[in-house]
């Protein structure tokens, strides 16, 4: 055996030459890149920040106005707005503050603008560790270069060894429990609103809230009925996502939850409370809307939160019986 291994000796130096010769490229190929970024970012920190001082992970922190609640964790769910910017030019990259959004020409028609919901710690490193070290109600702003960025990998406008900047205001934290943060969220606000009864759902295994504000006596809506429907939705806070408009109803088969036009499992179980002519709101936790993703545009900006609870208020404008019309699921 040892005769073999001396005979296969000069193969593995000469093999690990070839690596060590590869390795070294990639270095050079990466070094130069890194340089020149490090090199500009170091020009802009002198002229803007002259006085900051990294962190030991190289990011730097400014405080611009100092917060006076909870310091959020490296996964804690929380509420934001922000900036980001790309130096050294500081182009705007992402935002969802509408007014900055416009003036970039980033606006998105279908996007939610407002406070931000995130979980800490699934941008990046950089991002990560300034967020944890805020307070809710401050304001901060981080910069720091690719290595604690996305490097040498290209992140949606973010190309490779691009330091970033990101101006941020944490609005406020909901904590590593997202799941019972909504389920304590929605409860409180169903209190506020006086008659709003509630439907179970044992698919979801959650509850939503609906109160008719108008009653009728109207044709009643049932598994199997055609419905057109006016709306307006929004997030428990009140932010408007969607609603209708002038005439344009929403129309779907109740029950028929595979259709292309069938809305969240929350109309389908709501709705069936109501008559034609009714006017109510339903209120429905993310389980019976658009779960734990939320909703996106067709240019990935978000839509719907994720677990995030909805309130609409409707109007139901016709109901045409269907040939196996059923029973609501439980009395009104």
């Amino acid at each position: 055996m040892i005769k073999n291994f001396s005979k296969l000796l000069p193969y593995l130096i000469w093999a690990g030459g070839i690596l060590l010769t590869a390795s070294c490229v990639k270095e050079t190929a990466d070094d130069e890149p890194r340089k020149e970024e490090q090199r500009y970012f170091e020009i802009y920190m002198a002229s803007h920040y002259p006085e900051a001082v990294p962190q030991a992970s190289g990011l730097y922190y400014i405080v611009n106005k100092e917060g006076a609640g909870e310091m959020p964790g490296d996964s804690t769910w929380v509420l934001l707005d922000y900036v980001s910017y790309i130096l050294p030019d500081e182009d705007v990259y992402d935002t969802y503050i509408e007014n900055v959004a416009i003036d970039n020409n980033l606006y998105d028609t279908a996007a939610l603008y407002g406070p931000y919901k995130l979980k800490n710690g699934l941008l990046n490193k950089g991002f990560t560790e300034g967020l944890s070290m805020m307070k809710e109600g401050g304001e901060a702003t981080f910069l720091f270069t690719s290595d604690l960025g996305y490097g040498s990998t290209k992140a949606g406008s973010v190309g490779a060894y691009h330091s970033l900047k990101y101006e941020v205001r944490l609005v406020k934290v909901l904590g590593d429990n997202i799941e019972s943060y909504e389920a304590t969220h929605i409860l409180a606000y169903a209190d506020t609103i006086p008659g709003a009864d509630t439907i179970y759902d044992v698919e979801t295994d959650s509850y939503m809230y609906y109160v008719v504000d108008s009653a009728t006596t109207g044709a009643p809506v049932a598994i199997d009925s055609t419905i057109q429907v006016a709306y307006k939705g929004y997030l428990l806070d009140g932010r408007v996502f969607d609603e209708t408009k002038d005439d344009n109803y929403y129309e779907f088969k109740v029950g028929d939850y595979e259709s292309g036009t069938s809305p969240i499992v929350g109309w389908h179980l709501g709705l069936q409370r109501f008559r034609e002519g009714e006017k109510g709101r339903l209120i429905i936790p993310y389980q019976m809307a658009y779960g734990e993703f939320g909703q996106h545009t067709t240019r990935g900006n978000v839509a719907i939160p994720p677990y995030e609870s909805l309130v609409f208020d409707v109007e139901v404008v016709s109901v045409t019986a269907g040939e196996d019309d059923t029973h609501p699921v439980a009395e009104k």
